[in-house]
């Protein structure tokens, strides 16, 4: 083994720095010796053809060996690699190989019928689909309306077949015809958002000569979750994507904005005819119907209230926040006939207030092609605070409009009307109360505490709001036989998970190099709307450097040129 040693030591020479490069190449074990390190001459002689074969050799004609230039560096500075590596930083490491990214980015890409489509049109058309299908599942109407029922039916039927042949009509001709394709799919979903809105005509023609009535056997024709999920399927459906044809920014968001307001023109108008048969209902019905039926239409007027004036408004958090909870009640109604969801309950005119199709239909809107691209969406790390905040805003909201309800529900129930004793629902209300005091915590932590507290805070306020919301759930179904209303747990059980999964699971902690800086992104989000510079502006702008071409290797320094960029 000394020998072994002194033998080694020996053949290396004393140029021991250039000796070792012999270990990159690439080794042939047929010639290259096994019981010594090669010398400098071996290794040359071995290591040239090689290099040959890989490399482009920069020699002048005549210069066999490549040391004729001024100002060379030597032989490997002659040499141009073919593909030299390229990382995101050093002292990293890639997460696959070049080549195995662009497999993967030829896998996923699609062909060029597909492509264009879009994704967030691809997307509508499943929502379409699903709550069109989920129409045909849940409740339609009370009423024995035959002619309605069967209508819905055979229109959501010719819709669903309509989708499918607009992408057929579109990939498979070599020419495809958009206008005619464009008339096919207003044309075949015309027909199931005439039964939809026929829906709710009939409901309020039939139930004005009844709307002072005790109505002992219940309302004529009633509007269940199935009427609001068609509203959605229709509305999302019918309108042309990119591809069919393109309408101009300023027109299309001039459409969806006149679209909202006439949607909350008759949510409005609906809410006054409810409050007219509700101040009759108190003579001919009794005050605690009146007086439960009153609490419900507030809270509903509430939550109408707040999704369509953040789409009139075209405040973008809220806009965004207000989108994702309706989906959350879309998800919610498709289940309604297996969890039994008071909130997407069957209503009618002649028996409270219908705020779910508008609600819906409005919703539908605000997801259109039409409204989203004239909306200023942009995202960034720090947007996972702001929708915290404004979850934890929603909550305040909506817990002090149920400790509201639950003191009305209360004196109803004193007087017989509702499930559930005035026990119940006073016990509800102060915990309400205390949902309220935990989102004024969490918010006033988020906007005010440093850090790390203000995250940790918030946390610990969202998994209260999860596990005391999910018991009042549980409390309230055994009591009514109801599952999760608005006013009875289930906003804080869902607004404790959303706040919760926002600051943890995106981890919107990490900065560029991919270190943690919470404090940095806890400023940046204060100083947000404040007008004062933001820690994006601080950052220098490098635009100009990085389009400067350098040279490496190191050559003679351009005129203008800094010496550290060689």
């Amino acid at each position: 083994m000394a020998k072994d040693r002194t033998d080694t030591g020996e053949s290396r020479g004393t140029d021991r720095g250039g000796d070792s490069d012999w270990l990159f190449a690439r080794a042939d074990p047929r010639t290259l010796p096994t019981d010594r390190l090669p010398s400098r001459e071996e290794f040359e002689r071995y290591a040239a053809p090689l290099m040959a074969r890989d490399t482009e050799p920069a020699r002048p004609p005549g210069d066999p060996e490549g040391r004729g230039r001024a100002g060379d560096t030597g032989p490997i500075a002659q040499i141009r690699p073919s593909a030299p590596a390229s990382y995101a930083r050093s002292g990293r490491t890639p997460n696959a190989a070049d080549d195995e990214a662009a497999g993967a980015r030829t896998l996923l890409a699609l062909p060029p019928r597909f492509a264009a489509l879009g994704l967030f049109d691809a997307v509508r058309d499943v929502v379409a689909l699903v709550c069109l299908v989920s129409s045909l599942t849940t409740v339609f109407t009370l009423g024995s309306f035959r002619l309605l029922e069967t209508g819905g039916r055979a229109a959501v039927g010719l819709a669903l077949a309509v989708l499918i042949l607009v992408h057929l009509l579109r990939w498979i001709p070599k020419l495809p015809r958009l206008r005619l394709i464009r008339v096919i799919r207003v044309a075949g979903l015309a027909p199931a958002l005439l039964v939809a809105l026929g829906a709710l005509v009939a409901d309020l023609v039939l139930s004005l000569p009844v709307l002072f009535a005790p109505l002992p056997d219940g309302p004529p024709v009633g509007i269940g979750a199935g009427v609001s999920l068609l509203l959605v399927g229709v509305i999302v459906g019918i309108e042309p994507r990119a591809h069919e044809g393109y309408l101009p920014a300023e027109t299309a968001r001039s459409r969806a904005r006149t679209v909202i307001l006439g949607i909350g023109i008759a949510a409005a108008a609906c809410f006054v005819l409810n409050l007219v048969m509700l101040a009759g209902r108190v003579i001919t019905t009794g005050w605690a119907f009146s007086l439960r039926e009153l609490a419900d239409s507030l809270v509903s007027a509430l939550l109408l209230s707040i999704v369509i004036g953040s789409a009139l408004r075209r405040e973008r958090s809220w806009f965004v926040f207000s989108a994702a909870a309706v989906s959350g009640l879309v998800i919610g109604a498709i289940a309604d006939n297996t969890l039994r969801l008071s909130f997407a309950g069957p209503q009618s005119v002649a028996t409270g207030f219908v705020y779910l199709p508008f609600l819906f239909a409005a919703y539908a809107v605000m997801i259109s092609r039409s409204f989203v691209r004239t909306m200023p969406l942009s995202f960034r790390r720090v947007d996972w605070i702001v929708y915290a905040v404004r979850a934890f805003e929603f909550s305040i909201i909506m817990h002090i409009a149920t400790a509201g309800w639950n003191v009305l529900a209360a004196i109803a129930a004193a007087g017989g009307i509702g499930p559930g004793g005035p026990v119940l629902h006073l016990m509800d209300a102060v915990i309400a109360s205390c949902f309220v005091a935990l989102s004024l915590f969490a918010r006033r932590a988020l906007l005010e505490r440093p850090a790390d507290q203000a995250r940790a805070s918030a946390v610990v306020a969202a998994v209260v709001l999860v596990v005391v919301g999910f018991l009042d759930v549980i409390v309230n179904s055994l009591a009514s036989g109801a599952g999760a209303g608005l006013a009875t747990g289930g906003v804080a059980l869902a607004i404790g998970i959303a706040a919760a999964l926002m600051l943890t699971v995106p981890a919107p902690v990490r900065d560029e190099f991919g270190a943690p800086d919470l404090a940095r992104m806890f400023e940046d989000f204060r100083l947000r709307d404040s007008g004062r510079t933001t820690l994006l502006a601080r950052v220098p702008d490098i635009a100009a450097e990085r389009a400067r071409k350098k040279t490496f290797p190191a050559s003679p320094a351009s005129p203008g040129s800094h010496p550290t960029s060689r």
